[in-house]
């Protein structure tokens, strides 16, 4: 992409791309990002929250090889670390990429918010899988969780909270929303991930199953479909617990209809399928 400072143009462009290859995925969830734009009657947190995540997705795409990597970097490793740097000290922007993280962090002070860290979390997050990236490295649990809490946790929620004008550090109340959804990505993604080198599959749960390298080689393998019934089953755990807790945090009416309609139902509807696909499993 060239330096353009032109963030409405860059999100058409990521949002059509979303949709292309991924409409199955993706399109539900944009249609509510763009509702929450006008049902918040907040329009800078609206136009904060779609231009912060496309920064996110396309970054995510980056390091994934779903978008090239932009001309002048030898990694997607080289490529976040300069992000990273940037988003440390946002000026003298170089690409279109630093252009709207500037964009977002200008937003952002014009609802009295900073999101330097979330930022980092998230970044980090992201370094995680581009220096894991082809690589088949089978991590313990304490360190994918370690990396899946920066990423769906303390970055992600954190964020949201804020532009949801709430306190960032209920994040914690919400832990067991994000874990789920990140279960959701790890069934609904588990091909694609494992075919450009990420398991997200622990070493204890690898043990566990008894899952080796052919079988992570092997989308059809039973002792992945055992693993993945498993996370299903793990993941409508997580939503109950969600229940339980989400009474403490005191969260408006449009943040429990966030909660539910963008992230929960669609976890829920995946690991009813999955268990639902894999009943005949012991």
């Amino acid at each position: 992409m060239g330096a353009i400072n032109n963030p409405a143009e860059m999100r058409k462009r990521v949002y059509r791309h979303m949709l292309e290859t991924r409409g199955w995925k993706y399109r539900v969830f944009l249609r509510y990002l763009r509702v929450f734009k006008y049902a918040a009657f907040a329009p800078t947190r609206g136009e904060f929250l779609e231009s912060y995540y496309v920064l996110m997705r396309y970054l995510d795409d980056i390091v994934d090889g779903d978008a090239p990597l932009p001309e002048g970097y030898h990694s997607a490793s080289d490529y976040l670390l300069g992000k990273i740097k940037f988003s440390k000290n946002p000026i003298d922007p170089k690409d279109e990429v630093d252009h709207l993280m500037s964009y977002c962090f200008d937003l952002a002070k014009k609802f009295g918010e900073e999101f330097n860290n979330e930022t980092e979390d998230i970044l980090n997050s992201l370094l995680f899988d581009a220096n894991r990236r082809g690589k088949m490295i089978i991590f313990p649990k304490k360190d994918l969780m370690h990396h899946f809490h920066l990423l769906d946790i303390r970055g992600t929620i954190k964020a949201t909270l804020k532009v949801f004008n709430d306190d960032p550090e209920k994040y914690l109340l919400l832990e067991p929303l994000g874990i789920a959804c990140r279960y959701q990505f790890d069934i609904e993604d588990i091909e694609t991930d494992l075919a450009v080198g990420f398991v997200n599959i622990s070493k204890e749960e690898c043990e566990q199953f008894g899952i080796d390298q052919e079988d992570l080689k092997n989308p059809n393998s039973l002792k992945l479909k055992k693993w993945l019934r498993q996370r299903a089953k793990d993941g409508l755990l997580l939503l109950e617990e969600h229940h339980r807790r989400i009474p403490e945090g005191n969260f408006s009416l449009l943040e429990r209809m966030t909660f539910s309609l963008v992230y929960e139902n669609p976890a829920r509807k995946v690991f009813e399928k999955v268990i639902s696909d894999t009943k005949t499993i012991a």
